[in-house]
């Protein structure tokens, strides 16, 4: 099934929400609402600002999606 997000598209305003792993030594991302998440990052690589712009949507080969935001 393709679930289709019209909102997500490139120079779309988005925010996210900083989730913590292993006592807050790790960090998450997920965009609001939870249409898609991000890879760890240690705690000193945390976003500054949780407010960014869509810069690209791509299909994935596995049948996901990839979501780049960028943040000021």
């Amino acid at each position: 099934m393709e679930i289709e997000y019209p909102h997500i598209v490139p120079g779309a305003e988005v925010d996210v929400e900083e989730s913590e792993l292993q006592g807050g030594l790790v960090v998450y991302y997920t965009i609001i609402p939870a249409i898609a998440m991000s890879g760890n990052f240690t705690k000193r690589e945390a976003l500054q600002n949780l407010h960014g712009t869509v810069s690209s949507v791509r299909a994935g080969n596995g049948g996901g999606w990839y979501v780049t935001v960028s943040f000021p």
